[in-house]
């Protein structure tokens, strides 16, 4: 395998239809790409001396175990999705008479995600297992790779009539403590998407008048990627309204907007039981005491795809469907291992990428 200097490459970019933090494919769905290489080298040809380039679409399971020493095993990961794409080569108009113009090399690839796959599960800090999907991209005689992430979601389909159903219900609940009587409703039947405004009434009976701090809402998602639960905090907000010294009246109602980030997206997987994904929306009552102690208020939500973005098809890519209609398949690709079978999957080469 040959080695490609630093100073060779000009330029090595990948983009993908959907990209990071803001989209999403679904399990089931086509990967298309572009990928541009521009090059130092004007006399050999990158694709010839290095090539072919490949594009394979994995998805990665980092399982974090704790030994009988109590240690954290940070380094098993495992392979349950390996799928090569189809790569197509355009021709780029490198012109011999301009001898200042470097080399341009253009591919654009397309892969089909299994229907079966499970939802992304980011890592939320350093140690916990995850779930992840990249394309991997690379020329066969060489040390050059880029690994490219993305994020594959489980559809959730739902009816429009269910749709309209949820609208006309709420989530509500009640917690009491201290003498402090906080009720709280939830719009929509407690559907979270992201980049959208959600609607929190909040009401509290307090006849002690005992003194309230602060009101925080929070919303948490739990996963269970292998065998053991986490949660992760997606947002958390300290709600308006409140005096800084606190507030101490018999009543209080108020509805407030919660806002969520579209950028959380990428850690928002749909709620499911496959995986055991599920949210809930704490709201946590802060009350001046002796210990200076709090309650909390659960809601259970829900989140769903509902906010996949419209779909704007690039230039080089509108002619690919009639190109890969009469495109022959050279090789039989073997049919990757299954999310169960995942365990005895092998564990990709590593490859230095190329500052």
């Amino acid at each position: 395998m040959g080695n490609i200097a630093p100073s060779v490459l000009s330029s090595f970019k990948v983009k993908l239809t959907r990209e990071t933090p803001y989209d999403f494919y679904l399990s089931g769905d086509r990967v298309h790409g572009i990928i541009d290489i521009v090059t130092n080298d004007k006399t050999n040809d990158l694709n010839f001396r290095y090539g072919p380039l490949y594009v394979e679409l994995i998805g990665e399971l980092k399982d974090v175990k704790t030994n009988i020493y109590q240690q954290r095993n940070l380094n098993n990961v495992q392979i349950f999705f390996r799928k090569r794409a189809q790569v197509i080569k355009i021709p780029a108009d490198n012109s011999p008479t301009e001898v200042s113009q470097c080399p341009t090399y253009r591919w654009v690839f397309d892969g089909l995600l299994d229907s079966s796959l499970p939802s992304s599960l980011p890592h939320c800090d350093g140690d916990d297992s995850y779930i992840c999907y990249y394309a991997r991209v690379y020329l066969y005689r060489s040390n050059l790779s880029r690994k490219v992430p993305f994020t594959v979601f489980t559809p959730t389909p739902m009816l429009l009539a269910c749709q309209q159903l949820l609208q006309n219900y709420s989530i509500e609940g009640n917690v009491q403590y201290e003498g402090v009587k906080l009720h709280g409703v939830l719009s929509n039947n407690g559907l979270i998407v992201p980049g959208h405004c959600h609607m929190l009434e909040i009401e509290i009976s307090n006849p002690m008048k005992t003194t309230i701090k602060s009101i925080r809402a929070i919303l948490k998602q739990y996963r269970t990627v292998t065998d053991e639960e986490s949660d992760f905090t997606i947002f958390s907000t300290i709600l308006t309204g409140f005096r800084s010294k606190g507030f101490n009246n018999e009543y209080h109602h108020n509805i407030y907007e919660l806002s969520i980030p579209l950028e959380k997206c990428q850690v928002m997987a749909p709620t499911s039981s496959y995986k055991n994904v599920r949210y809930e929306l704490h709201v946590q009552c802060h009350i001046h005491g002796l210990f200076n102690s709090h309650f909390t208020l659960t809601l259970p939500t829900i989140c769903t795809t509902d906010h996949q973005r419209t779909l704007k098809i690039m230039d080089e890519l509108k002619s690919l469907p009639e190109i890969l209609e009469h495109l022959s398949i050279d090789e039989e690709e073997n049919s990757p291992p299954s999310y169960e079978d995942f365990i005895i999957s092998e564990v990709l080469p590593k490859y230095d990428d190329v500052n």
